[in-house]
């Protein structure tokens, strides 16, 4: 069965347009925030909306993101937070979720639990990044993630190598997240060097659409990789925009910055 994100994605399609995944990290910089902030980023033309769990050690991002975790986490946010802000980006905003997480707290949680969860708070697809596909873990997310209708979107590095490319595009479902770069998240500007030859290398493996992120934070950025992308993923550039502007004027500087992405 389609859920809201297939739903989604099929616009693109149809369309031709490059979707946009803008990232948020729960309870960053409040809880109160995070609610608006989603809204803001929907109301600007986002079609998807990633929700990052803050856990204490996220080794895939930035210093941008890695701070944003920390004051969540200051600021007393917990696990269900996210599941709650899902469950209200889904619901009240009509717009597909993504939960980003890291592998201790789906194993803490239970994987089986942790799924029941997804599918109770409307979650269309999740990101692991540091549980391997082929782990005992991973086999075991994707299974119970399958028997709940929920995605499990893997992430692509321009290093990865052909038989693991090929393994993971023959289970795949929903779209692949393509980084494209090398490293972590972060605001440096610089794309992989290779990186059509990369996205085209993906997208012969593959049907699904790819998500292409790390480094986009710009109309000319999505441009340059619409040939191959489907979908740009906006992070730590909305981080960025929360740390730079003052309170009052957060929710119309991000909602005019998804406008100009689109333009």
């Amino acid at each position: 069965m389609k859920n809201n994100l297939d739903r989604t994605i099929e616009k693109f399609g149809a369309g031709k347009k490059t979707g946009i995944m803008a990232h948020l990290v729960t309870g960053y910089p409040t809880l109160a925030l995070s609610k608006k902030i989603a809204q803001s980023l929907v109301a600007g033309g986002a079609d998807i909306i990633e929700i990052q769990v803050p856990f204490s050690d996220p080794m895939a991002d930035g210093p941008l993101i890695v701070e944003a975790c920390q004051k969540s986490l200051d600021n007393g946010t917990k696990v269900k937070d996210s599941f709650a802000l899902a469950a209200f980006v889904d619901k009240t905003l009509k717009t597909p979720v993504v939960l980003m997480t890291y592998a201790n707290i789906v194993i803490h949680m239970g994987i089986e639990k942790f799924c029941d969860e997804c599918k109770k708070h409307k979650i269309s697809g999740v990101i692991v990044p540091d549980l391997p596909h082929d782990s005992k873990e991973g086999e075991e997310l994707k299974k119970q993630a399958t028997r709940k209708g929920i995605h499990l979107i893997y992430v692509l590095s321009p290093a990865i190598e052909k038989e693991r490319l090929e393994k993971i595009s023959r289970q795949a479902t929903g779209f692949l997240y393509c980084t494209s770069r090398q490293g972590t998240t972060g605001t440096g500007k610089r794309f992989a060097s290779d990186l059509h030859s990369y996205l085209k290398r993906v997208k012969k493996s593959s049907h699904l659409p790819l998500a292409v992120g790390f480094g986009i934070s710009s109309h000319k950025d999505i441009k340059e990789i619409k040939p191959e992308g489907d979908i740009a993923v906006i992070g730590s550039a909305v981080i960025d925009l929360i740390q730079k502007t003052p309170t009052q004027n957060i929710l119309k500087t991000i909602e005019k910055f998804v406008v100009r992405l689109n333009q």
